[in-house]
């Protein structure tokens, strides 16, 4: 079973519940699906861990080191991580590897997008029930 193109397809969500839901995954192929992405396994180990551990490392495009991300300038880092379609839940991490935290600036454009998103969609959400009450 390729992980990776799994991932790729079905994305982290997807993944993880195929891995969960089907009954073809045993905790031995789930075995042989860490060992191939190089993932250390006990010798008695847990199918929960597996699994996270298998769509933690399937779903990871950033395939560089950290010491060349450090060398890049800021466009060439930004068109790598749109080109290999990098989750922002990696980016966090990644941030996390280095002891860095998203400063306020970081934070103040994560809660204006989301806040954009939920009014936005809430318009919407709005307008539809307006105009299908007003059509009744």
């Amino acid at each position: 079973m390729d992980a990776r193109l799994l991932a790729h397809w079905l994305g982290a969500e997807g993944l993880r519940a195929a891995l969960e839901k089907s009954k073809k995954c045993s905790v031995d192929l789930l075995r042989e699906v860490a060992l191939s992405l190089d993932i250390p396994v006990t010798a008695k180990p847990k199918r929960q861990d597996l699994v996270d551990e298998i769509v933690r490392v399937a779903t990871k495009r950033i395939d560089r080191p950290v010491q060349d991300l450090l060398k890049m300038q800021r466009e060439e880092l930004i068109r790598y991580f749109e080109a290999n379609e990098v989750e922002p839940q990696e980016l966090l991490d990644l941030l996390r590897e280095l002891n860095m935290e998203p400063g306020r600036e970081g934070r103040r454009n994560l809660l204006e997008f989301v806040a954009r998103e939920l009014s936005e969609t809430g318009r919407f959400v709005r307008i539809a029930t307006h105009g299908l009450a007003n059509s009744s």
